[in-house]
């Protein structure tokens, strides 16, 4: 008897496991669960996560450097799918939402260890990858060097992207990118390869410009990295939680620029930051902060 979909079946015990575990009760050739009965508890990273439509939120969980596991989870225990989370969670393998076989999140299963945790380095990828990616199934990639087709997200139209060789891929992404301006020039897009209605996409979890380590290399010369770094809080935030709070506002590299000018404290704790007027050109300040809104992406295309 079950008690719900996705939950235990009376009297089943929950096995200790690792995401390769349950990758290998999955078929590699057709992608369909082999064993439905397992209860897998688990222990990994979010790397990417969008919410469906039917609201339902699909993401993977992420072994450090090795192929992830897709997941399905509703209410409460979706919200704690952020990217780059480490977990611990407990499910079955099932039919996904696109046909190949997901884990089915037990609900009141999922406890967030710890936040921006680092699950290994992506593997870049061109467009002509998506013609077939099976081999990189379930492996966090970086399609290089790519622009965006048309000005705004038209999510229902579909979201594509095109390499310098001119190859097209499609994107999933959450409702929540829809018209929205896309973001411009040359991108970084980082994901997860999925199969959907028989041709390969890229489940989008990051975008950043191409000029991302040259503008690195800037904030290094500035010392801003001293205090910064992109993903982790350090002496001051991380870039990336500087983004979140500025995500929706328009005016955030103007203000980012502001900020650099003025320094201050209290906004993100007590240790000071030094003013940078007349320290740092104009330019690089904007490049900086265009930058840092960049990392923006990280949280709109999680919700």
């Amino acid at each position: 008897m079950l008690l719900c979909a996705g939950a235990l079946i009376l009297g089943q015990q929950a096995k200790s496991s690792t995401v390769a575990d349950a990758l290998a009760a999955i078929d590699p050739a057709t992608g369909a669960a082999k064993d439905t009965t397992t209860v897998f508890d688990l222990d990994a990273i979010v790397s990417v996560r969008t919410t469906l439509a039917d609201g339902k939120v699909l993401a993977f969980i992420q072994p450090v450097g090795k192929p992830g596991l897709a997941v399905v989870a509703t209410g409460a225990d979706a919200a704690k799918f952020v990217p780059r989370n480490e977990m611990t969670l407990k499910g079955q393998l099932a039919a996904g939402p696109f046909g190949w076989a997901v884990l089915n999140v037990q609900a009141g299963s999922v406890n967030v260890e710890g936040d921006n945790k680092p699950f290994g380095s992506s593997t870049p990828v061109n467009g002509a990858t998506f013609a077939d990616a099976s081999a990189l199934a379930g492996k966090f990639v970086q399609l290089t060097n790519v622009t965006f087709e048309g000005d705004k997200f038209a999510v229902k139209s579909g979201v594509k992207v095109k390499d310098a060789n001119g190859a097209e891929v499609s994107l999933v992404v959450s409702a929540s990118v829809d018209g929205r301006d896309v973001p411009a020039g040359g991108q970084n897009v980082y994901g997860v390869p999925v199969k959907v209605d028989g041709g390969w996409k890229l489940l989008a979890a990051r975008f950043l410009p191409v000029t991302g380590k040259a503008t690195l290399t800037l904030a290094e010369k500035y010392t801003c990295t001293t205090c910064h770094n992109p993903d982790a809080k350090v002496v001051g935030p991380a870039y990336r939680d500087v983004a979140q709070k500025y995500r929706n506002d328009n005016d955030a590299v103007s203000k980012f620029v502001a900020q650099m000018d003025a320094g201050g404290t209290g906004k993100w704790g007590p240790v000071p930051m030094p003013p940078f007027k007349d320290k740092v050109p104009a330019a690089d300040e904007k490049q900086i902060a265009e930058w840092i809104w960049g990392y923006r992406w990280d949280w709109i295309l999680a919700e």
